[in-house]
């Protein structure tokens, strides 16, 4: 133990990591990463506001996010703290009530809410 480490009370134990069944996660992944890249396909139609900034960095937002998962998912196994880290990362557009400029995208919304909170249950 160095010095540094007993002045901060720091032990050298080495992390741990949370076990996790990568085969089971997958799909509810996988439905994640569809439900993500399908609403930022109906964002980024002809009519959306791409003049608005924030319009623009939500949508990068889920794509980034949908770009994480895949990578993730394409390991063949990785940890609940990997997948949590990325989790984090995933917001949907909005949660409760749909303010009225995104009406259009509440059922795509709803799915992506679901999808998470499904990757959750299925990482627990």
């Amino acid at each position: 133990m160095g010095i540094m480490s007993r002045l901060f009370g720091r032990d050298d134990a080495p992390a741990t990591t949370t076990a996790l069944d990568c085969a089971a996660v997958k799909g509810e992944v996988d439905a994640l990463i569809d439900a993500l890249g399908q609403l930022a396909d109906a964002m980024d139609q002809a009519d959306s506001p791409m003049s608005n900034p924030g319009w623009r960095g939500r949508l990068r937002d889920l794509r980034s996010a949908r770009g994480d998962l895949r990578l993730l998912t394409r390991k063949q196994v990785f940890t609940k703290d990997e997948l949590f880290e990325v989790l984090t990362t995933v917001r949907p557009l909005y949660r409760g009530e749909p303010p009225k400029d995104f009406a259009h995208l509440a059922s795509l919304n709803t799915v992506v809410v679901a999808q998470i909170e499904a990757v959750h249950r299925a990482a627990n």
